[in-house]
């Protein structure tokens, strides 16, 4: 059992006095731990406040890290859909431009057939400083877009549809209008235009199309008519032959018969019509003006 208290002596050789002390044992012992648990403690809560503080730190980064993250991903995203839309926007303008080029004719075609194809003018998206910002005008660009490549598509195809070359090689030998009718004399309106040429000489569609007749049809004798949409309708009369068949798709340039004097004719030459939902239109008004005619 442990004592109590302890007594202390102390001797004093040269005086020979001697010191008794006595000291409980709680108390020091007491005094002791207390000693002790001051740097304990101080210890003990440094290291919890540092573990504290790192992994707060640690929940810090991996915020860090999945915003930084996230920013990256958005920023890559918004980067793709920018390079993307601005090759949009440079094909869409090179396709007007080509469009334009390869038919002038284009724009000599009556208002309700051009309206089928509206003009429609390329965005310009200005650079922002948030993603949330930049991320909505894109959306914005994208939808305005989507309208311009339909509306492009529609134009191109209004383009391919356009009767704007000759039907074959010769000359012109009658005009669109009033005129006086080669076999009775009398004053008589020409639907088309007629383009003499050699017989079997090749015959060309004007535009692209599909074939809705191939066979004999009365006065124009062997006739080849064809659908190009949008209303557009050519008719090519007097033909020797067919190259093409009824339900056939052909593409401007491509030959579909052979010039001949089939039908109501004085001599070999095509009859060609150009019709607008269904009357009648001018062929000159959409044709190139030159000197010679000449398909290719």
């Amino acid at each position: 059992m442990i004592p109590k208290r302890y007594a202390c002596i102390f001797a004093d050789r040269s005086s020979g006095a001697v010191y008794r002390f006595t000291v409980a044992v709680r108390p020091v012992i007491g005094v002791c731990l207390a000693l002790l648990a001051v740097p304990v403690g101080y210890t003990v809560q440094s290291r919890w406040t540092s573990h504290a503080e790192i992994e707060q730190l640690r929940l810090q980064n991996a915020r860090l890290e999945l915003e930084n993250s996230s920013y990256r991903i958005t920023a890559s995203e918004l980067t793709n859909s920018i390079a993307d839309l601005q090759d949009g926007l440079t094909e869409l303008s090179s396709r007007l431009e080509v469009a334009a080029l390869e038919s002038p004719a284009f724009n000599k075609l009556p208002d309700s057939v051009r309206a089928a194809s509206p003009a429609s003018s390329i965005p310009e998206v200005a650079p922002t400083d948030t993603f949330d910002l930049l991320g909505g005008l894109l959306g914005s660009v994208d939808q305005r877009l989507q309208m311009i490549r339909h509306g492009v598509a529609l134009r191109e195809a209004l383009s391919d549809a356009t009767p704007n070359v000759w039907p074959a090689d010769g000359w012109l030998s009658a005009s669109y209008g009033y005129r006086e009718d080669p076999f009775t004399g009398e004053r008589d309106f020409h639907p088309a235009i007629d383009i003499s040429s050699r017989r079997g000489q090749p015959v060309y569609a004007t535009a692209t199309g599909r074939v809705t007749k191939a066979r004999r049809n009365g006065d124009y004798g062997n006739l080849i008519q064809i659908a190009h949409g949008f209303g557009l309708v050519t008719r090519y009369g007097h033909l020797a032959d067919y190259a093409v068949e009824f339900g056939d798709t052909v593409k401007r340039g491509e030959v579909i018969g052979y010039v001949g004097s089939t039908g109501r004719a004085t001599g070999s030459h095509v009859h060609y019509e150009v019709l607008v939902n269904g009357r009648t239109l001018n062929p000159l008004r959409l044709l190139p003006d030159t000197d010679a005619i000449s398909a290719n």
